[in-house]
């Protein structure tokens, strides 16, 4: 599951310490797939075991008890850090994951079942963590909720993607929107997705205006090429600013529609639904770990994005 490490103009905990949250919200995800794969084993084999002897049964509420004793202990650390103000400590995904895991274990149908029940509820902490830090929080528009292009993002990229969506730059103080960014260990993706209609066919070319061909009709749409170039250019900048090279590489995603007559020289990768499949495999096995340079030039990206945030209320409440 990528990291989220941007949306619109929010708050992001990552932009706190790019180099710590990774790492953090990586080994949590693992840990809490563990223990709720477990929990839900355990369960299955309870209901199929009705007859299980006192012994057993005592053994498994103890279990039980001592799990969400543990929760409680994390969730006070993290209360107490908070009391305390310091630097932006460790704090768990959801302020309610017994609670959580518990209904996912009863939702789930068959490990699969559980499996998406879990990514779903992964998503919703990856838009609390790309929408707020300890101390402050910014309004989260529900629409991405159910986003199903940010949906994919995150949940069918690996690890070792950093995604920020939609982002914000401020560039010679003036706000600057931008499409997909994909921070991968070897590249810098910048992504832009071309809408159409399900039969639609675009004739691709090297001018302003691209032509969209459905059925007999067609029509002139912008050609995506303009926002890729005004956002490649604008991050290679930002990295000369800053003596950094990272490769980066112009991609225009058309998943639902097919794109004809490529023009050389383009200089860009056009996936339509036909090359899809294979550069959606190609994503999801890159094989590198994430890289300190990846990481370097994820935070300086994240240092010219814009912030429209407010202090959190139980901030306000402790004051």
């Amino acid at each position: 599951m990528a990291h989220l490490i941007k949306l619109e103009d929010y708050i992001s905990r990552y932009q706190m310490d790019m180099q710590r949250y990774p790492t953090q919200y990586t080994r949590m995800k693992k840990e809490r797939w563990y223990y709720l794969k477990n929990e839900w084993e355990q369960l299955k084999a309870t209901e199929m075991s009705p007859h299980m002897d006192q012994d057993e049964l005592l053994s498994h509420e103890h279990e039980k008890t001592f799990n969400m004793w543990m929760s409680a202990v994390q969730k006070f650390k993290s209360w107490s850090l908070l009391g305390k103000r310091k630097k932006q400590e460790e704090i768990p995904i959801s302020q309610t994951v017994e609670e959580e895991k518990d209904q996912l274990t009863l939702k789930a149908r068959n490990v699969n079942h559980l499996r998406e029940l879990f990514l779903d509820d992964l998503f919703l902490s990856q838009l609390m963590w790309a929408s707020s830090s300890i101390l402050e929080q910014s309004y989260l528009n529900p629409k991405y909720k159910y986003d199903e292009q940010l949906r994919f993002f995150t949940q069918q990229l690996p690890d070792n993607y950093l995604l920020m969506y939609a982002p914000v730059f401020w560039i010679k103080q003036a706000p600057v929107d931008m499409d997909i960014i994909l921070i991968t260990p070897s590249e810098v993706q910048c992504i832009t997705k071309l809408e159409g209609k399900e039969h639609s066919i675009f004739q691709a070319s090297s001018d302003r205006f691209w032509v969209e061909l459905v059925g007999k009709s067609e029509r002139k749409v912008l050609s995506p090429v303009v926002s890729l170039n005004r956002m490649a250019s604008l991050i290679s900048e930002i990295m000369q600013e800053n003596n950094c090279e990272f490769p980066i590489k112009k991609t225009v995603l058309a998943k639902d529609c097919l794109v004809d007559n490529i023009a050389q020289g383009l200089k860009v990768e056009i996936i339509d639904k036909r090359s899809f499949a294979r550069w959606h495999e190609r994503q999801r096995r890159h094989p590198s770990p994430i890289k300190s340079q990846q990481l370097k030039i994820a935070k300086i990206l994240l240092d010219h994005c814009h912030i429209s945030a407010h202090i959190r209320q139980i901030v306000k409440d402790i004051d």
